[in-house]
């Protein structure tokens, strides 16, 4: 009986904390803020950038500038890679963890 008197204590206390609550008042003149923020005219020099950005013939350029500075490397990374190719398949080609793995059901000594 006890834990159901601590129970409905705390029920009751949790409703009574909403006893002094009062209405949440702005400060003066913050409608008149608000539409005056909104209603200026003058972007900020990330705004215009931003639509300069967004602009379909912008990004389209800027998009085929990637792709093409993109293919322009891969061709140059190609041509130089292709004489190194055969050295490398020649000193990797020998796997050197291929008989060093060990499991447990390995049995060094089967001799009692």
């Amino acid at each position: 009986m006890n834990n159901t008197d601590h129970i409905n204590k705390l029920i009751e206390d949790a409703l009574n904390s909403v006893d002094d609550i009062q209405r949440a008042e702005p400060k003066p003149f913050l409608l008149t803020r608000i539409n005056a923020r909104m209603n200026n005219g003058t972007a900020s020099i990330w705004e215009k950038a931003g639509w300069f950005i967004t602009r379909p013939a912008v990004a389209f350029t800027g998009l085929c500038l990637i792709i093409f500075i993109n293919i322009m490397v891969m061709m140059k990374t190609g041509h130089l890679n292709t004489s190194n190719a055969a050295d490398q398949v020649a000193v990797n080609s020998t796997d050197e963890f291929s008989s060093t793995v060990a499991t447990i059901y390995d049995i060094e000594n089967t001799q009692p």
